[in-house]
């Protein structure tokens, strides 16, 4: 698959420029990665453009969602929960799944100590098995 013509998805956002530029890198960057360690599929292809748009979209939105908070304030002076920032949740969500997915996370990688840290694994019933050798 190549990669999707991000300046035309894109092209009706006010940002649309620089989030199409960002797509582009983010899409060379995982494709490289997926290709080094030859996992890069049709399928994975079309993960890859969902990851890709949801992290360009989360870039620009997670700013203004900080700057304003969970809670906004209304006009009467009553306070509400921000959908903005509810929509920043979500994209952060569905970010992790398809990093999952495609395999892009710290331990699909080979990085074991994300997932240790701090101590030997667990025991199992093969190191009794190995013990007797």
């Amino acid at each position: 698959m190549r990669q999707p013509r991000y300046n035309d998805i894109f092209a009706g956002h006010d940002e649309g420029a620089a989030m199409a530029e960002g797509a582009k890198m983010l899409w060379a960057e995982y494709r490289e990665d997926l290709e080094g360690r030859k996992l890069w599929t049709p399928a994975r292809a079309r993960t890859l453009d969902r990851l890709v748009r949801a992290s360009v979209e989360y870039q620009m939105l997670y700013p203004r969602a900080t700057a304003e908070g969970p809670i906004a304030m209304a006009p009467s002076g009553g306070e509400y929960f921000s959908y903005l920032w509810a929509a920043v949740q979500k994209l952060s969500d569905q970010i992790a799944k398809l990093e999952k997915a495609l395999m892009l996370t710290p331990e699909a990688i080979g990085d074991k100590t994300a997932s240790r840290a701090g101590g030997e694994r667990p025991p199992c019933p093969a190191d009794e098995w190995l013990k007797q050798q």
